[in-house]
């Protein structure tokens, strides 16, 4: 890696992300991968979001600013981007969740697009989640989604 791909690469100081921004920007980012959020996918993430002890203290106001700020993040560069800005605020142990939850939303709405598979194997890499790992939570997740 060159001198200025350092410097360009670097997360921008303004879309450094919290624990909680980290993990709801990767289910926004695989929800927004191919262009669109299906109901399915925002009723996933707020179902997600709701259930985890992570977001007990956030109010109404406090998820807006939250989704806010990543929907600006998505919009202006694009879905790889905010899971690049999401993996670096993860904590280690929320990474298997996260996964989890970022399949399971590319799952919700019965087609993942190959935009989705960019990010889930994107997603794997950069949590350095281990491929046979990876394929288990994918296959548990499949057949939770037959139903």
């Amino acid at each position: 890696m060159g001198l200025f791909d350092k410097i360009f690469k670097a997360v921008p100081e303004e879309d450094k992300l919290s624990k909680q921004e980290s993990f709801a920007g990767i289910a926004l980012a695989m929800a927004g991968a191919d262009g669109s959020i299906a109901q399915s996918e925002w009723d996933g993430i707020c179902s997600y979001l709701r259930r985890l002890r992570l977001y007990d203290n956030f109010s109404g106001p406090a998820f807006d600013k939250m989704f806010d700020k990543l929907f600006r993040i998505l919009k202006n560069q694009g879905a790889s981007a905010l899971v690049a800005c999401s993996v670096e605020g993860l904590p280690e142990d929320m990474k298997l969740t996260a996964f989890a939850c970022a399949v399971d939303i590319a799952l919700a709405d019965g087609v993942v697009e190959d935009e989705e598979k960019e990010i889930i194997n994107q997603l794997a890499e950069s949590l350095q989640i281990p491929e046979d790992t990876a394929v288990s939570i994918i296959e548990v997740l499949i057949i939770k989604n037959k139903a």
